[in-house]
């Protein structure tokens, strides 16, 4: 397995190398720590500024240091048996340099902090991370604790739920975990019951009654699919708007990891659908999010 570790230095940034070091990767998989640093041009490009090249250089000599430092000391983190952990260090534009190395190094995870370590550190989900989730084309862990010991995964029934089921089927870092398979019945609330005449309240409720149902027997399903591969797995079933129920669940349970497609029914092209968007934002715990595969070998990802 190839896993691509991106660090910049911050405590969200070490959450993620903690989380990795933490987890059991399979015998033989390759840790790619990777950190990128602007360069020069993007600190001293401001209009009527002109350097000495010498102070240029130093300033360029001390970047790729800083950043050789925080490559090789997270390096030591992870490193364990059986792993082979390499570092790159890269520059450029974080998420560009990023997104390169993703796909030169056919990562099959990435890996990433919460938040980065500029002046907006304080944000929900840092831009860099973002940029990731959406163009990376592999699954990609938003890293917000140190360890997993439970897992929710969303099932919606879409090709990018079954993708993220199949992942953590696979996953053997991901095994060990007991699963709760959470599947939620998006079903109008009938906000004015009273306008509505009785045949209509009838056929509101009795098609309320199918949609549940139908998502009750899809959780269930999946959590047997998991439990017949020798995982721990029960299937749950609520009502209401999927991102809100899967973030209450993922709060109310305690969960460390929570596992969703990249796209509902609706999703189309690269960019995350609104309820993994959603969950990135405002779950609790760690998210990984996990892209529906091309349609064929040669398929297009990213």
């Amino acid at each position: 397995m190839k896993v691509l570790l991106a660090v910049d230095g911050s405590t969200s940034s070490d959450r993620a190398a903690s989380l990795v070091a933490n987890l059991a990767w399979p015998m033989g998989s390759t840790i790619d720590v990777v950190t990128v640093y602007p360069g020069t041009a993007a600190v001293f490009d401001m209009p009527g500024v002109v350097l000495a090249a010498d102070v240029v250089q130093e300033t360029e000599d001390a970047m790729e240091a800083e950043a050789t430092r925080i490559v090789v000391k997270v390096a030591r983190r992870v490193a364990a048996p059986d792993l082979t952990v390499q570092t790159q260090v890269l520059r450029g534009r974080a998420a560009t340099a990023l997104l390169h190395e993703v796909e030169q190094f056919k990562a099959d995870l990435v890996v990433v902090g919460n938040r980065g370590r500029g002046p907006f550190e304080s944000a929900v989900l840092g831009s860099v991370s973002a940029e990731i989730v959406d163009h990376g084309g592999v699954p990609v862990l938003v890293a917000r604790r140190d360890h997993i010991s439970r897992i929710l995964l969303g099932e919606d029934g879409s090709k990018s739920a079954a993708a993220a089921a199949d992942t953590v089927r696979r996953w053997s870092a991901l095994h060990g975990s007991p699963i709760r398979v959470l599947s939620v019945a998006d079903v109008d609330p009938q906000w004015n019951p009273w306008l509505r005449g009785a045949e209509m309240r009838a056929a509101h409720a009795a098609s309320a009654a199918s949609t549940h149902e139908h998502q009750e027997a899809l959780s269930r399903s999946t959590a047997a699919a998991l439990e017949k591969a020798g995982l721990v797995a029960e299937g749950t079933v609520e009502d209401g708007n999927p991102a809100h129920r899967l973030v209450e669940a993922a709060a109310s349970w305690d969960a460390d990891l929570m596992v969703v497609g990249a796209h509902g029914h609706s999703g189309l092209g690269p960019i995350v659908g609104s309820v993994a968007r959603a969950v990135l934002y405002h779950a609790p715990c760690s998210i990984l999010v996990v892209p529906e595969p091309p349609a064929s070998p040669g398929g297009h990802r990213g």
